[in-house]
């Protein structure tokens, strides 16, 4: 057969008939499939593109690992880092077509760290380098004694992913999610007063526990990577609102073209109907009607389905941030203890759960742990796969984020309350810092460290972190 003189009509008529598989998709194609084919190719070249410049876009954008060291004797509760995230929030920028199309922009994330290298605790932030000014002012406005360096990334400490398996290193590792949807709220920081006493009991206390008992060889990373969202996110709580009190949508008015003549038929059988129902027994029954059309059953619930809706519109009243929490906890062969290291983590974040709202919990499809079939194969996947999302900081990696607001925020992550949580190997400030005399002559030095963002350098252990 020549291919140039190739006849696709009479092929397909050579073909046995529509029963053939082959016929069959040809005939499709040719009556108008090639339609979806074309526009399935389009759709992919425009994925394709977006995500080429986004992520030229990322690689682009320089980024700042800031550790923050608060005072001794603190006493600011989670409202001051309320306070914070709600400054951070200022960082929201949908971007212009030029910018999200052209330019590859996305909106950034910050990425909030609690690290224990063998029980010594530090607090950190990642920022791009162009917000760096807006997070330590929004820091240094609720905490003006706290110091803020600029460090080395400590997350070449644990080998490289494509380093897995290792002779003498192996890690645990997860994402978490919500049981519920994410417009359910986690018990938040107001819930951990006394009602009487009005003594505060930290919930970082048990976290940051449980992080001083790191022993040597062993290392425990907790990231939350957040971005702020736009308001619209506030819709699905009030849609949710709505379903759980019954109240009606309203309908969307649109142009009704019959609206004339069915006022005029409406008008007619009111006409006839009166002469044989009475207008006072007409009047009865429709009254009853509403009665029966209950605008909300909001007074008929009950106290613990009340709560549920109160949660939810206290939620959706502060601003949002789109978050992925991960969690690595990696150690020397010998050591490493999945019930020290996992199972007391977990024990300790169930705090901030409630059965009739919501609690966080492990996703089933991330950690590092297979049940069935394949098992080495794609325990090693995952395992790497952590490892990249998190030394990325990333916020496409990985699965879906869930929704928390500054007040959930605050609560999972915040500096502690020095009368309430005694762990020793937290990083403060250690004197309080003065003014230096007028006219001394000062010279400003300023370290700068690049953080990759596509490639890891060499290992290089942070510089106010006593490894061994």
């Amino acid at each position: 057969m020549n291919f140039l003189s190739f006849d696709l009509t009479a092929f397909i008529e050579q073909l046995p008939g529509a029963a053939n598989p082959l016929s069959a998709m040809l005939i499709l194609f040719l009556n108008g499939g090639w339609i979806a084919f074309i526009v399935t190719i389009l759709w992919a070249s425009w994925q394709g593109y977006l995500e080429y410049i986004r992520n030229r876009y990322n690689e682009a954008m320089e980024f700042v690992l800031l550790a923050i060291d608060i005072p001794k004797n603190n006493e600011q509760s989670p409202k001051a880092v309320e306070h914070i995230f709600s400054h951070l929030y200022g960082i929201e920028k949908l971007g212009n077509l030029k910018e999200r199309y052209i330019q590859g922009y996305t909106q950034p994330s910050i990425s909030l760290e609690i690290v224990s290298i063998e029980g010594y605790i530090q607090f950190l932030i990642r920022t791009p380098r162009d917000f760096r000014d807006l997070v330590e002012a929004a820091i240094y406005a609720q905490y003006p004694d706290a110091e803020i360096t600029e460090v080395e990334d400590y997350v070449d400490l644990l080998p490289k992913p494509l380093e897995f398996p290792h002779a003498e290193y192996d890690i645990w590792a997860s994402q978490f999610t919500l049981a519920k949807k994410d417009i359910y709220p986690l018990r938040t920081y107001p819930f951990f007063e006394h009602s009487l006493s009005q003594k505060f009991m930290d919930p970082m206390a048990s976290i940051l526990e449980l992080l001083s008992r790191m022993g040597p060889g062993e290392q425990f990373w907790l990231q939350l990577v957040i971005a702020p969202l736009n308001p619209s996110w506030r819709d699905k709580g009030i849609a949710e609102i709505k379903r759980l009190i019954g109240k009606k949508e309203e309908k969307k008015k649109n142009i009704d073209f019959w609206y004339f003549p069915g006022q005029i038929g409406k008008g007619l059988t009111e006409s006839i109907t009166a002469s044989i129902i009475p207008p006072t027994e007409m009047d009865r029954a429709k009254q009853q009607k509403q009665e029966r059309e209950w605008p909300s059953m909001m007074q008929h619930l009950s106290p613990d389905e009340r709560e549920i809706v109160e949660s939810i519109g206290m939620k959706i009243a502060k601003l949002g941030f789109m978050t992925k929490m991960r969690f690595i906890y990696g150690a020397k062969k010998e050591v490493l203890s999945k019930a020290k290291g996992v199972d007391g983590f977990i024990g300790a974040i169930s705090q901030f759960s409630t059965q009739n709202l919501n609690r966080i919990i492990i996703n089933r499809k991330t950690r590092t742990k297979i049940d069935y079939f394949f098992i080495k194969p794609r325990l090693l996947s995952r395992k790497r796969r952590m490892l990249w999302a998190y030394r990325y900081r990333s916020m496409k990696r990985g699965r879906k984020g869930f929704i928390l607001n500054t007040e959930e925020l605050a609560t999972i992550w915040h500096f502690p309350i020095a009368e309430v949580v005694k762990a020793p190997s937290i990083q403060k400030v250690q004197a309080k810092k003065g003014q230096p005399p007028t006219g001394l002559p000062l010279e400003e030095q300023r370290i700068f460290v690049k953080t990759p963002t596509e490639s890891p350098k060499s290992a290089i252990p942070p510089t106010n972190l006593p490894i061994k």
